[in-house]
């Protein structure tokens, strides 16, 4: 019955009746009604009961009567004869029981414990749905969550142990003691005693005669374990697991063997544990025959492999020998899997759908279940590749040949399941495999890998080890890509896409036959609505793509006439996402048929006849009006690349593409596309003569205008595309063109956006150098902006390059110098008013940038260095001078002097001297710059002078060591050693001073001399690493660390044998020792990997100990009232997580990904510094480890969840609630990444925190738009 006409009818006849008996209680009322012979009433008083208990939330309350009298009304209901009556029942009692005492819970549940037993399957399924909804009602952790666990789950028990439960009975029960210990996991662990009750009840039940009890007996123990001590575990593996394992019962051996896989899954670490004794077991339950059996037993060891993949290493070659042999198991079918043949046999036993008739009467497929063997063993050869990258030669040696000979499987799904198998390993040679396939290098020598933890010897790597097995792979796959499923087609596509891109190439051989099944691929056609041809098209044309990426065109040059009329074909269909991806694969077409670096190389007359139909389809479908944005974008691509490559073999019709491009600049969707196209075709060395001059000029115009657009992206590609027309233009640039693209430039000229300034700067110092007219257009449009750039604080880094790149333009263009360096002199007196007596102000950045401008200025005119010098000497002569006046003087000095000879301003560089003593830190700084520089131009001159400092004077000696350190800086190799001798006593005599930064400076002496000279200097750093100081200890390897960023291959070779003797430091009795010891590791790992990778199996465990928090170094600080925890040892553990993070980058292949893994889930736990640093590995960890990340994620929820539910006082300061709000932010980024590897089958409570904590909190939005964003940058690399 529907009561969708009567609702209202019935609301308003309870609503009547209640203005009757005002004197009632309505929910005295809602009881009546309940009992009410009409099914109507009795629905709308429950309805209107739960209306109330929403409505009025925790304030819903009712006295002891009518308490009792609903309860009882409601649990009735459950018996009534209307089915929507009863589950609004359901619902009911869920609500009700939040509400009632704990005597009516307790009825509530004996109630329907009692109904579950009933003889009436519909009153049996309804009173199992009650208790799931009441179940699912409760609140973990609240009281009545342990009146759940009290009350309910122990009846729950006893009905498991009952024989008189029937088998529909035990399966609720089970689903239901299931749910208990899923919602309310806390305080089930609480309860050992109901542990052992429900372990006790459950495990008779692996026995039942019904598979369904099994499968749901297996399930739930798997839940309890998870929750339970490791004594109440291993009690289940002994009673329930290995005892059956080692008898012969084929159905005990079965339910034993899922029982193991399902505990992998549930409780990894506590299996691993007994990994070594169950392994071996099940092994030799496989052996038998029985085709579930060995199913079961490959699934378990799949489970195993990849939940426990460090504790199974022992056994991993018996394992994948079991999954080789298996996947070669196919009793009914009479081939030879021991060579090549087998290929044969399986293509043609796809081509011949009858072949199976000879078999007659005596067999049948139906009957056939091997085909779930081969499918269990080819996932668990998957699994095997994915959890263990570092043996992948010995996978190519096993796996990879016993899966090419199944690539003909008869099994449609197994076919599929073994070229996706095969597919995995081709990606776990792409990103592990480069490496390994390189051996790894050292300036030493090649150095062998030391063999795996299970002994297996790498011979060769596994690329060369794929190159020998591509012409076998390659014609076992082409031959099935005939197949009739399209489905199958495409992952056959998609194995020769990953295949090619691994080798970069490969197919040599093949082309012939590949081209006759991309040909059938892309002329296929859908049978239905399914799509599947599209798909496989557009997979074809991104295979084709790379196919031409990577084979030269003489390979393949006698399939063109077959390929380029399909690749027309396809720009033109109507699927806009096939023409899209076919404009792509035409795009590394051109670029490979008329290659222009690093010489124009000349085109055959066929090849240009297929550039020319390319052109014309490209033309025909950029002119269509169907074709959307993504169309036409690539075809603009496309049109460039053929203009780029090939614009002299279109010459007649290049015009008209080049005016189709012009005119795109001014439409605002293809805009963006448009301008990068025609900054590309601008640079082509192809496209020649008067038309392509008149069309660059007229681009110009076009584009400049731009720069006007608010839109940042299009803004940042019209500085580039100007610059490419700017650098084609030939005979100077048109004062009309110039005035309006100075005119475009001129209010982008300062501050207000410091990222696009550089590039603004870069294109008028390029205007300038291709038309030096322009110099009088910019000196009265510009030059003011720029004098106003100069005296702001923000210009720094690329900002100041590209100023001085504009100044260095405008002085070759023909500028007045003097008046430049006359005005540039006199901005420093807007600065000098913010300097106050002691010389610490807020204009010293600009003080630096005038005095860089004019040294540039002074190095394009080097004439005008004696005036300068002698006009800045006067003032650091002055007495009056005013600190900013000095600190301009100085830098400038600094800067002259370092390209310019000042042997003969001896007094000049003694005042330089004598403001060491300045009051002023930042004169002093400035002196120390100036010396240092004018003595890298004339070291004999003024060299001595600087080490009598060091040597002599203790209160200039820091200063000396700054100034000595600018000469070692900027003087030549040659020139530097003929005098480190005279340093090296003088630097290592500083090691022993108490302040820190003369240490520092020492360090970073000592290494550069030391790259300059390794052998001698090396040996004598070696000899002071054992010394009793600690800062020469810390002196030593913090000069290590200051080589680490040179490119001298010869210091590498000196360096690599003692590299591990230097990082022993990492253990240290001294904190400040050991950090800088932990920054070098990060240093060699950055800048010069190939010196470590060959150590890290010595190295990583010594960084894994320093992430764990030593107790030790913690201490209490008293601050007043209050107690303030400091931690000393977090600097250490903070530098050896970024080292592990550069290690992530430049020494994936020699990293155990599983312990790095673990350290990293460690960190999480960690201070706030070091867990955004193990969000960011995490991040990357998905990206390249997504199957062992995935299976850790349940593990990573207790410190994701404490971070996102962490909440401060009232009384926090804003300091503490911004830097909350960022490590929330950094948490909610790293989930947003790791979220696409989760899935409620293998990642439960993940799952549950972002739906819950995650998506029901404060926190929801956020987390959708960091999702939605996080996708979109997935898509765009797999498009990349």
């Amino acid at each position: 019955m529907s009561y969708s006409s009567s609702s209202q009818k019935n609301s308003y006849a309870i609503q009547q009746l209640v203005s009757k008996h005002r004197t009632c209680p309505r929910r005295a009322l809602l009881d009546s009604q309940m009992k009410n012979p009409d099914a109507d009433f009795r629905f709308m008083a429950l309805n209107d009961l739960i209306s109330d208990m929403q409505r009025s939330g925790d304030q819903f309350s009712l006295d002891e009567p009518t308490e009792h009298s609903i309860v009882e009304q409601a649990l009735a209901l459950m018996n009534d004869q209307n089915a929507e009556v009863k589950n609004l029942a359901v619902k009911a009692l869920a609500s009700l029981i939040k509400h009632v005492s704990e005597a009516r819970t307790q009825t509530i549940i004996d109630r329907l414990v009692t109904y579950t037993s009933s003889k009436d399957e519909g009153v049996r399924d309804i009173a199992s749905l009650g208790l799931k909804t009441v179940v699912s009602e409760i609140t973990p952790g609240s009281q009545l969550a342990i009146t759940a666990c009290g009350k309910l789950a122990p009846k729950v028990v006893t009905q498991l142990e009952s024989s008189d439960s029937s088998s529909e009975l035990l399966i609720d029960s089970l689903e239901l003691i299931a749910d208990i210990i899923l919602r309310f996991d806390a305080t089930i662990k609480s309860l050992p005693r109901l542990q052992s009750s429900i372990l006790k009840a459950v495990i008779p039940l692996l026995g039942n005669g019904r598979a369904a009890v099994r499968k749901r007996a297996v399930g739930t123990l798997a839940i309890l374990t998870a929750s339970s001590d490791d004594a109440l575990f291993d009690d289940l593996v002994a009673t329930a697991a290995v005892k059956s394992l080692k008898g012969s019962n084929v159905e005990e051996l079965k339910t034993s063997i899922s029982l193991i896989a399902a505990l992998a899954k549930s409780a990894p670490t506590k299996m691993g544990k007994k990994a070594a004794e169950i392994v071996p077991l099940i092994l030799k339950a496989s052996q038998k025959e029985d085709d579930e059996l060995r199913e079961a037993a490959l699934q378990a060891l799949e489970a195993l492999v990849l939940k426990c993949p460090t504790e199974v290493a022992p056994s991993m070659n018996e394992i994948v020998e079991l999954g080789t042999s298996l996947l070669k198991y196919d009793p009914n079918y009479a081939g030879d899997d021991d060579d090549e043949e087998d290929v044969d046999m399986g293509d043609a036993s796809d081509e011949d759908n009858g072949s199976d008739d000879e078999f007659g009467d005596e067999y049948s497929d139906d009957d056939d279940t091997s085909w779930k063997v081969r499918r269990a063993a080819t996932k668990l050869l998957s699994t095997c590749m994915l959890t263990r990258s570092d043996l992948l030669s010995y996978f190519y040696r096993t796996v990879s040949p016993a899966l090419i000979a199944r690539f003909g499987e008869r099994e449609e799904t197994v076919k599929v399941e073994i070229w996706a198998s095969y597919t995995t390993l081709l990606g776990q040679t792409k990103v592990w495999g480069s490496t390994a396939a390189k051996e790894t290098e050292s300036s030493n020598g090649r150095l062998k890998r030391k063999r795996s933890s299970d002994q297996m010897e790498i011979d060769e790597g596994p690329i060369a080890m794929l190159r020998t097995q591509t012409p076998a792979i390659a014609k076992s796959i082409i031959k099935q890509l005939s197949a009739k499923s399209l489905a199958t087609r495409q992952a056959g596509f998609v194995l020769l896409h990953e295949l090619v891109a691994v080798l970069n190439g490969g197919l040599e051989t093949q082309l012939a036959p590949l081209v006759a099944r991309i040909d059938a691929a892309l002329k296929s056609s859908d049978s239905g609505l399914s799509g599947a041809a599209s798909q496989l098209k557009i997979a074809v044309l991104s295979f084709v793509g790379l196919l031409v990426r990577t084979h030269h065109a003489k390979t393949f040059s006698d399939e063109l006439p077959k390929l380029v009329p399909l690749l027309v074909a396809a720009v033109g269909d109507k699927f806009n996402k096939i023409a899209a991806e076919a404009f792509i694969a035409s795009t590394d077409l051109v670029k490979v048929l008329r290659p222009v670096s690093p010489t124009i190389q000349p085109i055959s007359p066929p090849f240009a006849s297929y550039l020319k139909s390319v052109f014309e389809a490209t033309m025909k479908r950029l002119a269509s009006s169907d074709a959307d944005e993504e169309v036409k974008g690539k075809g603009m691509q496309c049109l460039g690349a053929l203009l780029y490559h090939a614009g002299d073999q279109l010459s007649a019709e290049s015009e008209t593409a080049l005016s189709f491009l012009k005119e795109r600049l001014r439409n605002e969707a293809s805009r963006l596309v448009a301008v990068k196209v025609v900054a590309d075709v601008a640079t082509s060395p192809v496209c020649k003569g008067p038309e392509f001059d008149e069309w660059v000029q007229e681009c110009l115009i076009e584009v400049s205008a731009l720069l006007r657009k608010v839109y940042r992206p299009l803004k940042v590609a019209a500085f580039g595309c100007i610059t490419s027309l700017l650098n084609r233009t030939e005979g100077g640039v048109p004062a009309a063109t110039s005035q309006a693209l100075l005119s475009d430039l001129q209010p982008l000229i300062n501050d207000a956006d410091i990222n696009l300034l550089p590039l603004a700067l870069h294109t008028v110092a390029t205007l300038l150098d291709r038309d030096a007219s322009v110099v009088g257009d910019v000196q009265t449009s510009l030059l003011p902006r720029v004098y106003q750039l100069v005296q702001s604080p923000l210009i720094q880094g690329p900002s100041l390059e590209a100023l001085l790149a504009f100044f260095s333009a405008f002085i070759r263009a023909g500028a007045s110098p003097k008046a430049i360096l006359t005005v540039l002199g006199q901005s420093a007196d807007s600065v000098k008013k913010n300097v106050d007596s002691a010389g610490s102000g807020t204009g010293l950045q600009s003080l630096a940038t005038s005095s860089r401008c004019i040294g540039v200025i002074v190095r394009e005119k080097p004439e005008l260095a004696a005036g300068v010098v002698e006009e800045y000497s006067k003032i650091i002569q002055a007495a009056k001078s005013t600190p900013a006046s000095l600190i301009l003087a100085l830098l400038t000095l600094g800067e002259i002097g370092r390209t310019n000879d000042l042997g003969s301003e001896a007094a000049t560089f003694a005042k330089v001297v004598e403001h060491f003593s300045a009051s002023s830190e930042d004169v002093r700084r400035s002196a120390a710059f100036a010396a240092g520089n004018i003595t890298a131009g004339n070291v004999e001159a003024f060299l001595p002078s600087i080490l009598q400092l060091i040597q002599t004077d203790d209160k200039k000696r820091y200063l000396a060591l700054q100034a000595l350190k600018e000469v070692i800086v900027h003087s030549s190799p040659v020139n530097l050693a003929a005098f480190s001798d005279t340093l090296w006593s003088p630097l290592f005599e500083n090691c022993q001073a108490q302040e820190e930064g003369t240490r520092n400076v020492a360090a970073d002496c000592l290494g550069q001399l030391t790259v300059v000279n390794p052998s001698k200097y090396l040996p004598q750093l070696q000899a002071r690493l054992h010394s009793d100081s600690q800062h020469t200890r810390a002196t030593v390897i913090a000069a290590i660390r200051f080589t680490l960023t040179n490119d001298s291959s010869t210091y590498d070779e000196l360096l690599a044998p003692l590299i591990t003797e230097f990082f022993k430091l990492i253990h240290d009795t001294d904190l400040g020792v050991r950090r800088l010891a932990l920054s070098s590791l990060n240093s060699a790992a950055h800048n010069k990997p190939h010196l470590v990778r060959d150590q890290l199996s010595t190295l990583l465990p010594e960084l894994y100990s320093q992430t764990v928090v030593d107790e030790s170094l913690i201490r209490m600080v008293e601050m007043g009232p209050f107690k303030h925890k400091v931690d000393d040892g977090l600097d250490i553990r903070k530098t050896a997580y970024e080292c592990m993070h550069t290690l992530l980058d430049t020494c994936l292949k020699e990293i155990e990904i599983h312990e790095y893994l673990r350290r990293v889930l460690q960190g999480l736990t960690d201070e706030e510094e070091v867990k955004k640093l193990c969000y960011l590995m995490l991040v990357k960890l998905a990206q390249i480890a997504p199957t062992a990340v995935t299976q850790r994620l349940d593990d990573a929820v207790p410190a994701f969840e404490k971070v996102l539910v962490t909440t401060l006082k009232e009384s926090a300061v804003k300091q503490e609630t911004e830097r909350l709000a960022e490590l929330q932010k950094a948490a909610l980024r790293c989930m947003a990444a790791l979220h696409p590897l989760s899935s409620q089958a293998n990642t439960p409570k993940w799952s549950a925190l972002v739906s819950g904590t995650v998506l029901g909190g404060k926190h929801s939005s956020e987390f959708k738009e960091l999702l939605s964003t996080s996708s979109s940058r997935l898509d765009a690399m797999d498009t990349d």
